[in-house]
Parts: structure tokens; sequence; C-alpha cells
């Protein structure tokens, strides 16, 4: 299969993973259907940056899943309910049973990771406006298990980093909705009141005994940065919290990563040259050296332009390579099906630029 931006798509494409709606269990196109202009114009409405779609070059070529997609529609319905609930100003025993409900999907997502040969994010997940928060909750609990799990961290402390990915935003619902969906870039004063979301999150959820402090203080530190200019407590380098520094990393990939009504997702390699020059400022250098190695630059089914004038499919990604992966050139015409390992090939051959 192949990624396509949604302005490369056409009618007669067949789609080889589904579009999911606003709800995460009911799909409104599903794989194998032909697109027509009626299902384009629906994606591009609900904010669909692209689609999957089935094509003979690409044949063979399947991204993974991190989390299969039915397990994913129930994550974040266990995610939704518990953001639904926060926002009634839940009781304690009713916040109890919803973090409990929350700290199992928390234990499944290590579990998924876990059971990866490959730990490398190497996906592009198709999402919507609508399901934002709850995709983003998800991701950034699954990305940061990602980096926890490559430096070695044991099993305990990866089911506190997804508890932390799930619910770091939640302080968001006490935030005024015009604040949080807004179309467009916040003002000053607008920013003041975003920033007192971790603190809300803090003591919203330190009022249940099932969360340990390591988990609080992460989700309290996430918008720290690692020379002291974040919030809200204005921490430096290694006084920022463990959990704090591998959200802040995953908060920022997935938020760059998303498509948002006021703006496009970033391509991957643009997002990876941004975090890279944000090494000692806002990210700790060495956590952020080790995320590089868990996310790939170019998504397996992304199409990428070479510098030698042809056309590509990634095909695979290759750890510690993550600007020359494995790919199966598509154009010119002469050169089509041919498959290159960059990482040992060609290698005075460079990725250029990608269709996303």
């Amino acid at each position: 299969m192949i990624y396509l931006p949604i302005e490369k798509l056409v009618e007669g494409m067949e789609l080889a993973r589904n579009i999911q709606g606003p709800n995460p269990m009911l799909p409104f196109a599903v794989a194998g259907c032909k697109l027509n202009e009626r299902i384009i114009v629906r994606m591009q409405s609900v904010g669909v940056q692209g689609a999957y779609i089935n094509t003979e070059l690409a044949e063979g070529i399947e991204p993974e899943d991190f989390v299969e997609p039915e397990l994913k529609a129930k994550m974040l319905t266990s995610i939704r309910k518990a953001f639904d609930e926060s926002l009634k100003k839940m009781t304690f025993q009713s916040s109890r049973q919803i973090y409990q409900e929350i700290t199992s999907v928390a234990e499944t997502v290590v579990m998924n990771i876990l059971s990866k040969d490959k730990y490398l994010f190497q996906m592009i997940d198709i999402r919507d406006y609508d399901g934002y928060t709850y995709s983003h909750s998800l991701y950034v609990g699954i990305l940061s298990v990602l980096l926890g799990r490559y430096i070695g961290l044991p099993l305990n402390r990866l089911n506190d980093l997804a508890l932390c990915g799930l619910l770091h935003d939640i302080g968001k619902t006490d935030i005024p909705i015009e604040i949080t969906n807004k179309n467009g870039p916040l003002t000053d004063e607008e920013f003041e009141v975003m920033k007192q979301h971790p603190s809300i999150s803090y003591e919203k959820l330190g009022q249940n005994t099932i969360i340990s402090q390591a988990v609080l203080q992460g989700i309290r530190t996430h918008h720290e940065k690692f020379n002291g200019t974040g919030y809200p407590l204005g921490l430096v380098g290694e006084d920022i919290p463990l959990y704090g520094r591998i959200l802040a990393i995953a908060d920022v990939y997935d938020a760059l990563n998303s498509t948002r009504p006021y703006r496009k997702a970033w391509s991957p390699r643009k997002i990876f040259d941004y975090l890279s020059s944000c090494a000692d400022t806002h990210f700790d250098p060495d956590l952020l050296t080790a995320f590089l190695q868990c996310v790939a630059a170019y998504p397996v089914g992304t199409v990428v332009h070479l510098s030698d004038g042809s056309t590509a499919i990634v095909r695979d990604n290759t750890p510690g390579f993550a600007l020359r992966p494995t790919i199966r050139i598509i154009a010119p015409p002469s050169k089509a099906g041919t498959d290159l390992d960059l990482s040992c090939e060609a290698l005075n051959v460079t990725i250029l630029d990608t269709e996303i």
C-alpha cells in the first residue's frame, strides 16, 4: 500500500485501510472501497490528511500497527470516557472506576509494544479533527513507552509512562472550550490560561489514590523545557522528572504530526529536523537522541523524491539509519519495481522531499 495526502486522492482509488469518523468504532470508509467525490469531501471536512491506497507497485508494503485497529478503537473509547467524566466534575468513586479502566488501557499499550520485534514507529496514523484529543493522548502514551523501552526502563515504569501519556492533557477539560478549540494561534492572554492545564491535571488526578506521585509529577512537568523556560515550574535539565522529559518529546512529536483546523500536519522529516534543532533547549539531548532511533523520518508507505530524479515508496526502515530507508522505485518506468536499501546501497542518492 501507498500513503497519499488528501490533495493527491482521486475517484476510483481503492482504500487499503479504514478511514475513521468521529466515533472510533464506526469508520465512514472501509478498506477495499473505491473512493468517490463524496468520501473525499467528507475526509476533508473532518480534517483527515490522507489515506493508504492499494496499488500494484506497492504490493507487499504494509505499515505495522502498534495497536490493532479494533483494540485502538476500544482504547480511544476508554480515553474519551475519562475525559467526558472529568468534564462532568466526577466524584471520587467515579474517578476511581474510570482511572482503573485507563490503567488497564495503559498496561495493554505496553504489552502491545513489548510484543513487537522491531520497536520503530514507522506508520502514519490517519485521524480527524474531532478525535484529536483522544488519539493524541493515546499516541503520546505509545511514543513515551517506545522511548522508555529503548532506554531500558522496567515494566512497572513503562506502565507509568503509558498512564502519563493517556492522562497528560486531562486538565484541558477545565480550560474554556473557546480556547482549547480555537481555530488559530492563541493570544498571549489565552496562552496564559492554557498554561494552567498541567497544574490542573496534577491537582485533579492527585485526588485519586491509585495514581503514583511519579505519574503525577510526569504529567505536571510535560511542558517544562530543558533550558528552564518551560512551565509551570521553570525547572532546568535533570531537575525535570524523567517522565516529564520523555513526555515533552512525545507530546511535541505527535502534535506536529497531527493536522489541526489552523494548520496541516508537518512531514515526518520536517518534524525530525525540528526536534533535532531543539536539543539542549526544549529537550533533554540524550533522550532526544534515543527518541530519534525510535521513530522513522520516512514512515512505511511514504512517497519520496530522490536526488537522482527518481520517485519511490518507503518499504522499510532500519534502526540507526533514520534518513536511509529501504525503498521501492516507482518512477521512471525503466527502474520501477527495483528495491534499494539506502542504508548500504546507492550511497550517493539522498531523499530530497516527500509527498506528505
